[in-house]
């Protein structure tokens, strides 16, 4: 290979944390192959995740102003309709100008102007174009991309059936580099780690602070994400339930996987990220499946789990906080279980999916 010769990789997407965070391990992984050759160039959303995450990990961005069309009301749809032509001309100005020699969807709305547009462009200028759906029931964006792109990676085996055969590459979900198979889990102290995602999640917070009252003076420890929005709440919460030896509550946490070293047991969301790290380091988990989640995804996605005897699943708004409880106390009393769950989880955990993407799209 020429080294002079720049290998030009553009991440398209964002949003979420999870779609924000697939993005960089690709980059990283792109980084690692080409080298000092390997040039990256990530397009968001201005008002996803990704403006923060990405220049952090040290990633140029271009933001585009764009809204959603699935699942909204009128208003935000006739908004997003209005940006789209502006999105689509910067979109193209950024595709002209960089120059990729491949473009990758990661999910969320911005993905799709650019790679449409790379899509239409790659005759001209060699673009291999190709999307990654992480979840088990393929969204919007993606069902539509994925009749364009060149190649479509899934994370689950179910979501394939929504493409061409010929068109899908079963990987995994690309996770945090960092984040490796960890021991079994110690039960004592008993630790409960508890995040909702990169934005918190006021629905499964509540659910958490109902049970609180019902888990005082019995020796758990306490690691809570809360989100930004909701950490005061949640904070006052622990304070008044009495709770306030051995207790971490944080808007945000970097040191995941110091955190998953130390958990017990995980309480948490069911994006596919999230599903995809715990498979990774070998955490059992009980899920509270985000209600509102586009296609339903987090629910279908957690299902997949429980089927497996791979975790627990608890829908939000179906228990109180005593039953949650009591549902805790129960799993504390049965380590045996819960390192049985452990066990299974493993079976998810797809390795190297960083690297089979980028080799696969680094491809002629």
């Amino acid at each position: 290979m020429n080294a002079l010769k720049k290998q030009k990789l553009l991440v398209a997407g964002g949003g979420t944390g999870g779609h924000v965070l697939a993005g960089i391990s690709i980059a990283d992984e792109w980084k690692k192959l080409y080298g000092e050759s390997g040039e990256i160039l990530f397009v968001g959303a201005s008002q996803g995740l990704e403006s923060k995450l990405v220049p952090r990990h040290g990633y140029r961005l271009v933001l585009l102003k764009i809204g959603a069309l699935n699942q909204v009301s009128v208003k935000t749809r006739l908004i997003t309709l209005v940006l789209l032509p502006l999105s689509f001309l910067k979109a193209l100005f950024v595709l002209l100008m960089f120059r990729p020699k491949a473009v990758i969807g990661v999910g969320g709305y911005a993905s799709g102007p650019v790679v449409l547009l790379a899509r239409f462009l790659s005759p001209i200028f060699s673009i291999k174009t190709a999307i990654l759906e992480q979840n088990s029931v393929a969204g919007f964006t993606n069902r539509v991309l994925g009749k364009w792109v060149h190649r479509v990676y899934c994370a689950f085996e179910e979501s394939q059936k929504t493409f061409e055969p010929q068109k899908v590459l079963f990987t995994g979900n690309p996770i945090r580099s960092h984040l490796k198979q960890l021991p079994q889990s110690i039960q004592d102290p008993f630790t409960l780690f508890i995040f909702g995602g990169s934005q918190g999640a006021m629905g499964m917070n509540t659910l958490v602070l109902d049970a609180l009252p019902f888990l005082k003076d019995q020796g758990i420890h306490f690691i809570h994400q809360t989100g930004v929005k909701d950490f005061e709440r949640v904070a006052q919460a622990y304070q008044r339930a009495g709770i306030l030896n051995h207790v971490r509550i944080e808007k945000f946490i970097e040191d995941m996987g110091a955190c998953y070293a130390q958990s017990s047991l995980v309480i948490c969301r069911a994006g596919a990220s999230t599903m995809a790290e715990l498979a990774s380091v070998g955490r059992a988990a009980i899920f509270v499946p985000l209600p509102t989640a586009a296609d339903n995804h987090q629910e279908k996605n957690s299902s997949l789990f429980q089927k497996a005897q791979a975790a627990w699943v608890v829908p939000q708004g179906k228990m109180t906080g005593s039953q949650f409880a009591a549902m805790i106390l129960d799993l504390k009393n049965k380590p045996g279980l819960i390192h049985e769950t452990e066990n299974r989880v493993k079976q998810f955990y797809q390795s190297q999916a960083a690297e089979k993407i980028v080799s696969d799209l680094g491809a002629p």
